[in-house]
């Protein structure tokens, strides 16, 4: 098993990443550069999030991630329509983790 990569401030990168026109399909885990929540936390990662990815699967590997960047996140819904999932991401965001992705 692939280690699990640390986001750094996850919250931030996630909401940044899928608020911009265009960025985000709640229906497609990746599709060019537009991505559903879990597709965002895999493509943050990197390569080390691709490698976790390739070997379980995208909601997976991004609840993997979630966990390793912020210990105190409880499962998001990956499965919610956009307006929704931006809503909470943007809370997230909002609310933000002391941590800032650093493993306790």
């Amino acid at each position: 098993m692939p280690e699990v990569p640390v986001v750094p401030d996850i919250h931030k990168a996630v909401y940044e990443a899928a608020s911009q026109p265009g960025c985000l399909d709640m229906s497609l885990w990746h599709c060019g550069t537009t991505h559903c929540r879990a597709g965002w936390v895999v493509t943050l990662a990197g390569e080390a999030g691709k490698a976790l990815e390739a070997v379980t699967s995208t909601p997976f590997a991004a609840m993997q991630i979630y966990r390793a960047s912020d210990p105190t996140w409880r499962m998001s819904n990956f499965f919610a329509d956009n307006q929704e999932a931006l809503a909470d991401m943007k809370a997230m965001a909002e609310r933000g983790y002391a941590g800032h992705g650093e493993a306790p």
